[in-house]
């Protein structure tokens, strides 16, 4: 299944996408509720639909049973667009050089443990939304990259069961200022300038089930500039995989759900202008498209 933020009317609303519609989940809890006088999940953003995501297909199977079929029309949203597919209270945790070919293109060394830096969740645009290129800028590069979706809490979690905690997964592109970033690593500074600009972090469109994605370790990742193919590569090349990811990082810190893992980007990095077009795909997930303005 894939679950979206969606925005209609000026209003974010967490939604189920189903038959090509965006079902709208709370409206589909406070009208069983009422009719049949019970309790249902209440989700008015998306990380509350991730923490009861055990009830709410059940939901909506009763839904569909109970409405029959009025139930698309009377759950649909009208008109959606694609909102930033997580909750402005998530992390967002990015791996450096989690390729090789990536790793040695930027004249670094292969890492022996994963290389971690954060991003604010207020640099996360939707799928489709014009990303600005920052006035001081000298250099923007895409990154085309598999993002983790958290679905549990988790702390400490074993290399074996990493893949428990997973919710699903989406698309990240982490934009990121090179010059900026190639001058900090020289002095020996963190990366965050050059990886927090507004914008920085187009995620989408939705996130789709971790049932729907069977082997997240073979998918294969592609960037194209206005149509035309930039990079390309596959999952199956990550120098730590997401288990071990997050049971690495899940030692430090303590995940929740909605939290996200951006897993690297593959190589063949360049730069893009402003009036570009840009388009990450991942196998298996979908494509996420923003224009440089």
């Amino acid at each position: 299944m894939k679950i979206a933020t969606v925005v209609s009317g000026g209003i974010e609303k967490p939604v189920v996408l189903d038959e090509g519609k965006a079902i709208d989940v709370q409206l589909v809890s406070d009208v069983l509720s009422d009719l049949e006088k019970g309790e249902y999940p209440v989700a008015y953003g998306i990380n509350e639909m991730i923490e009861q995501w055990d009830e709410i297909p059940k939901m909506l199977k009763k839904a569909k049973k109970v409405f029959g079929g009025n139930f698309y029309n009377l759950f649909s949203v009208k008109r959606p667009r694609f909102g930033v597919p997580i909750s402005r209270a998530s992390k967002i945790i990015c791996l450096g050089k989690n390729y090789a070919e990536h790793a040695k293109e930027t004249g670094a060394e292969i890492p022996d443990e994963p290389i971690l830096f954060g991003k604010f969740s207020d640099c996360a645009v939707p799928h489709k939304f014009p990303v600005k290129y920052p006035s001081y800028a000298t250099r923007i590069d895409p990154e085309p990259e598999l993002a983790v979706v958290i679905g549990k809490e988790c702390k400490n979690v074993s290399v074996k069961k990493g893949l428990d905690c997973v919710f699903g997964y989406t698309i990240a592109n982490d934009i990121t200022e090179r010059n900026l970033e190639y001058a900090d690593m020289k002095a020996g500074h963190p990366w965050f300038r050059s990886k927090n600009f507004n914008g920085s972090m187009p995620i989408g469109p939705y996130i789709v089930t971790k049932e729907e994605v069977k082997d997240p370790h073979n998918l294969t990742i592609e960037l194209y500039v206005n149509g035309k193919l930039r990079q390309k590569g596959n999952t199956k090349d990550m120098i730590f995989k997401i288990n071990y990811l997050i049971s690495y990082i899940s030692k430090y810190l303590t995940l929740y759900p909605g939290d996200v893992i951006s897993t690297g980007t593959i190589s063949g990095i360049a730069p893009i202008e402003k009036g570009d077009t840009v388009v990450c795909k991942i196998s298996k997930i979908g494509s996420l498209e923003n224009k440089i303005i």
